[in-house]
């Protein structure tokens, strides 16, 4: 025990990140995904930049990606792990959604207020929408929610119970 097992890793390290996702990911993929958290640490600061994250190709096309960035911008490896545990198929339905509130959720109130969701919906659609067709679809989606003011977690699981999210997750690359 003790000893480097992955570029820097120890097994106890290891060991605390598995447990610190829940299981979410297996030792070989905790390795992977040590090694690629390394690789977008350029300066090796122990935690990763906005324009590291941006760098990521992947990411620079998807519309959310200031979104997400300033989720994952400066984390250290273990919370890199936890914020991508929502991504594999180990992990609940209600952790998934969970995270998705956490996104939707702009500004950390704990709520998805309109303001939110017209952040959410400008940057998933870009110029395709006018401000008033954003409005007339947040109107008809809280309205339909039943919380026409906004979504705390509880609400925001119940509007998306029916919701297939197989579409989120990804498989991590190993050597093994």
């Amino acid at each position: 025990m003790g000893q480097a097992i992955s570029g820097g890793l120890t097994q106890n390290d290891v060991d605390e990140v598995i447990s610190a996702c829940k299981g979410a990911f297996t030792q070989p993929e905790v390795e992977a995904l040590y090694r690629r958290f390394r690789s977008l640490d350029r300066g090796l600061k122990g935690y990763i930049s906005a324009e590291e994250f941006l760098a990521i190709p992947e990411l620079s096309i998807n519309p959310l990606a200031n979104r997400v960035v300033r989720l994952f911008e400066s984390v250290n490896f273990l919370e890199f792990v936890k914020l991508l545990a929502p991504f594999t198929s180990r992990v609940t339905k209600d952790d998934k959604l969970t995270f998705l509130f956490t996104v939707f959720d702009v500004d950390g109130d704990g709520l998805v207020s309109r303001d939110d969701m017209h952040v959410m919906l400008r940057q998933l659609a870009g110029s395709t929408l006018t401000d008033e067709d954003i409005d007339t679809l947040t109107t008809r989606g809280f309205e339909g929610a039943g919380a026409p003011h906004g979504l705390n977690l509880a609400a925001f699981k119940a509007a998306m119970a029916g919701r297939d999210l197989s579409s989120m997750e990804v498989a991590v690359a190993t050597d093994t």
